[in-house]
């Protein structure tokens, strides 16, 4: 049987017991992630939220969702009755290796998918894009020169195209996430490089999560958000 811990487990669909259907389009942005100090990240669609769970041997589960950031989603979002599903839960199994959730008063039943938890730590982080807050989207020409090395000790190793970097992070249960100033040496790299842009962006870290095997790292004051991937 598949531990509740451990995974992100992705949505598949919502069964109402009107006979509703509600289907996760796509199925990444929709996600459930318990973690073994009781905590669990929920991703819905372009919203998040944080809150604490209680699981029993005999299947029993309880969530309690904090506050959710209230960002508009596109048409079509069920974000809204995943959150609403989530704060119901009753009672969960798995079969086939999916974990299924069935919702109070016999109202339906979740079912998720599951793929590894990425690991924060231990990975060498390749950026992918920062999307900033304005709609620029800032995309390096090669991932491999703009990487991030969070190491165990606190220290942050960069590659900023053709500089490097170091610096000092630290997280928090709830994943937030904070980036002393990152010294870098001061090469002059060719035009069109967002060396710059990408040391600023990481020295205002807020808040990590993880969607599909990639890394987010949103900024302060809503400035935007990071996504690296670990390939």
């Amino acid at each position: 049987m598949p531990p509740l811990t451990g995974s992100i487990w992705e949505l598949q669909q919502i069964q109402m017991s009107d006979g509703t259907l509600l289907i996760a389009n796509p199925s990444q942005n929709y996600t459930a992630e318990f973690a073994d100090d009781g905590q669990v990240f929920v991703r819905a669609d372009c919203n998040r939220a944080v809150g604490q769970f209680e699981a029993a041997a005999d299947g029993q589960i309880s969530v309690d969702l904090g506050p959710t950031t209230l960002a508009a989603c596109p048409e079509g979002s069920i974000g809204p009755q995943f959150l609403q599903a989530m704060d119901n839960a009753s009672f969960y199994f798995f079969q086939n290796e999916d974990l299924f959730i069935d919702l109070t008063f016999d109202s339906g039943t979740m079912q998720f998918s599951s793929t590894p938890a990425p690991a924060l730590v231990g990975t060498l982080w390749k950026l992918q894009q920062i999307q900033m807050n304005n709609d620029t989207v800032l995309v390096p020409d090669q991932p491999e020169h703009y990487t991030a090395e969070f190491l165990e000790d606190g220290t942050l190793l960069v590659r900023a195209d053709c500089n490097r970097g170091r610096g000092q992070y630290s997280t928090t249960d709830d994943r937030s996430l904070e980036v002393s100033p990152i010294a870098t040496t001061l090469a002059a790299c060719p035009e069109g490089s967002i060396g710059n842009e990408f040391v600023q962006a990481l020295g205002n870290s807020a808040i990590y999560f993880f969607q599909g095997g990639s890394l987010f790292i949103d900024l302060t004051a809503d400035g935007g958000t990071m996504q690296f991937s670990a390939d």
